[in-house]
């Protein structure tokens, strides 16, 4: 995804099963900042994992609302 976004960077990832891993990135897109949270796939042919259509970008105005929700999971 860096062709698309502006500036991002990696502030973590987890791995989701042998194929795939999650990526939360900080991202910027004109002047507008966001957090991505995507699936990424790996790729055989290049040895490298990239990004799915799978996933959500926040704007970053809503990330005390989204962290509130994430912090009510018990």
């Amino acid at each position: 995804m860096s062709e698309f976004w502006d500036s991002e960077q990696l502030l973590g990832k987890m791995v989701k099963n042998s194929r795939e891993e999650v990526y939360i990135k900080k991202v910027e897109k004109k002047g507008k900042q966001y957090i991505d949270i995507r699936t990424f796939w790996f790729d055989g042919n290049s040895d490298e994992f990239r990004p799915s259509q799978k996933g959500i970008t926040i704007p970053y105005e809503s990330i005390k609302e989204f962290k509130d929700i994430i912090a009510s999971i018990e």
